[in-house]
């Protein structure tokens, strides 16, 4: 009896309908400082990682017509900005470099004027 529950606990769980992620959306490797994003994968994560000056935020929003979106926020020294940016779901991993020793302005491997401004701010006035 106990074998037919767990052949049939199996059998459900393989017909789902779901299918199995690439890995997770949001990755960070600490030793080089790098952000990725991976744009097949369709999952709600979000992340935060500071430098000497500010942060960066990352959260992935899932699908939508085949392209991944995203929310990024770069924040220096209080002063934030909030960008949507879209990536197709084919597209290579996105990649952001955080900025080392003094500087402000992370790399990434998508160009932010390709995204939608979401909104400006200030941590200490919001």
């Amino acid at each position: 009896m106990k074998r037919r529950i767990i052949l049939l606990l199996l059998l459900l769980a393989g017909c789902s309908g779901s299918t199995p992620s690439a890995g997770p959306a949001i990755s960070f490797d600490e030793a080089s400082g790098v952000i990725t994003i991976n744009p097949a994968v369709d999952s709600k994560q979000k992340i935060s990682y500071g430098f000497s000056l500010g942060s960066v935020t990352v959260e992935t929003l899932g699908h939508k017509e085949g392209e991944l979106l995203f929310e990024y926020t770069h924040e220096v020294e209080g002063g934030y900005t909030v960008y949507l940016c879209r990536v197709p779901v084919t597209d290579q991993p996105v990649t952001i470099q955080l900025p080392k020793g003094g500087d402000t302005e992370p790399e990434t491997s998508f160009d932010l004027e390709d995204c939608e401004f979401v909104r400006r701010g200030s941590v200490f006035f919001d």
